[in-house]
């Protein structure tokens, strides 16, 4: 069956495929003298084709892409953003290792034992003294 009115059937093409191969067409004289007119210009055609085969490969390439052109001009560095939203606190630093402590002070000096009617602790030494001897223990008088 043909794929249309212009051309020929399966079996047919192969038939006359086969014939080709073979070198049939050349082989008979009368065929040749028919068919040369048409052999000389499919050769020109298949010459044209080599042609512009060579020529795509060589002169135009692979299809691989070409050198890069030059760095065009830098473009505008646009507006400025707004401003981000502040944020969060940071959590709190480590607690700093405590002072050292004072220096003891000074004993005050020894006094003489006041009267029994000068009691009210306000002269008295703030420290304790020698075994026996009153000192003033923030406003309570005892006895060291």
């Amino acid at each position: 069956m043909a794929k249309d009115a212009k051309s020929i059937d399966a079996s047919k093409e192969t038939e006359i495929k086969n014939k080709f191969d073979r070198g049939e067409h050349i082989e008979d004289a009368g065929m040749f003298e028919n068919l040369a007119p048409v052999l000389y210009a499919i050769q020109q055609l298949t010459d044209d084709i080599e042609e512009l085969r060579r020529y795509i490969t060589a002169e135009v390439g692979d299809g691989a892409q070409g050198p890069q052109g030059p760095t065009g001009p830098k473009g505008d560095k646009g507006d400025t953003g707004a401003t981000g939203a502040a944020g969060a606190r940071g959590a709190d630093g480590a607690r700093g290792p405590a002072g050292a402590d004072g220096a003891d002070g000074k004993d005050g000096t020894n006094g003489t034992t006041p009267t029994i009617t000068d009691l009210d602790g306000s002269s008295l030494p703030t420290r304790s003294g020698n075994r026996g001897t009153l000192w003033n223990d923030r406003g309570v008088v005892k006895v060291s």
